[in-house]
């Protein structure tokens, strides 16, 4: 059972799994609402038109026992936090979560726990600080600002980039970047128009920007052994499934590793990791839950849904490297389903 099938890559993922030739695989879809694509690729599907976690969660732990799920994976945030809670209830229904516990769940979904906890264990972040009041978030950027001439500004608990403020001097006024949420202003545009923005939505994260392009690593892990770490690069930074560079890096092999030990993470999540001007990889976030687009990995090669529903299943699954470095490009295609 997948949830959110309204991203733009479930159809893709359902695709796979029904595909697949380690597991014989039928596939429950849910969603919010009942206009999705990915509806039609499915066995079946639910929707369940309730943004109340705990509504939510009990309609998905209802539908799961329905249609005898097996396995239960949640594909935002979102439902990774409304769902966690709800393990044992799907355990009794001999169904697992692909979700780790709920207490690291609710930290990683939370920028400045996430960033604390990173801290703390030893993972490398990049200078950061946190505010919650204008004041705090004035001397904070005016600070950073001062020390690397860039800055970037997120709130602990947006995702997709909503709310995302980069303040630097290359442009004039504030722009949209490349289509994304994230929106680029110069230092006195941020201070006069932007700035007030947060009254609604601190506690906010403000940051030293680092080098782009972004990089994903999608971790498929075990009790903190990570068995397979792929890491890729972004062709776009803001813009994930314009399509990413599957990229040979023993760093970012070992810093998933390093992650997937430290976090005790299990089953398949998503980190973003960008480069600092020394070329030392900073961690900006762990995604409780598998990317957006994780499909690029598993069009290389790597066989992480396959994995991960072994691992459900407490087969045996060996580390591997993952595929080798390849580019991996969107299209855009049609498909006839059942009406």
């Amino acid at each position: 059972m997948l949830t959110s099938v309204g991203l733009e890559m479930a159809a893709d993922m359902i695709m796979r799994l029904r595909r697949s030739t380690a597991h014989e695989v039928r596939v429950v879809a849910v969603e919010r609402r009942s206009d999705v694509n990915a509806r039609h690729f499915a066995d079946a599907f639910v929707c369940i038109d309730s943004w109340d976690p705990q509504t939510f969660a009990t309609g998905v732990v209802r539908a799961a026992e329905r249609h005898g799920a097996d396995l239960v994976l949640p594909l935002v945030d979102g439902d990774a936090l409304a769902l966690a809670p709800y393990a044992e209830a799907f355990a009794a229904l001999g169904c697992r979560l692909a979700c780790n516990r709920a207490g690291l769940v609710e930290t990683l979904a939370d920028k400045l726990a996430a960033y604390r906890l990173f801290t703390q264990v030893g993972l490398p972040v990049p200078d950061w600080r946190a505010a919650d009041s204008r004041e705090r978030l004035v001397a904070a950027v005016e600070q950073m600002f001062g020390l690397y001439g860039e800055v970037v500004v997120k709130p602990a608990t947006a995702q997709s980039s909503r709310g995302v403020s980069v303040v630097r001097n290359a442009i004039h006024g504030a722009q949209e970047y490349l289509g994304s949420r994230e929106v680029h202003m110069d230092y006195d545009t941020f201070m006069t128009r932007f700035v007030d923005v947060y009254d609604a939505l601190f506690p906010v994260v403000v940051m030293k920007r680092l080098c782009e392009p972004v990089h994903d690593l999608d971790i498929l892990a075990w009790n903190g052994e990570a068995k397979c770490v792929v890491p890729r690069r972004r062709r776009n930074t803001a813009l994930p499934n314009e399509g990413h560079e599957i990229v040979a890096s023993p760093v970012l092999r070992d810093l998933g590793r390093d992650i997937a030990s430290k976090l005790g993470l299990s089953w398949l999540v998503d980190c973003d990791v960008m480069f600092d001007e020394t070329g030392a990889p900073c961690l900006l976030e762990v995604n409780p839950r598998p990317s957006h687009s994780a499909v690029v990995s598993m069009a290389a090669g790597a066989p992480l849904l396959d994995d991960l529903i072994s691992l459900a299943r407490g087969l045996p699954v060996a580390e591997t490297e993952g595929p080798l470095p390849a580019l991996v490009v969107p299209y855009r295609t049609m498909a006839t389903t059942q009406c």
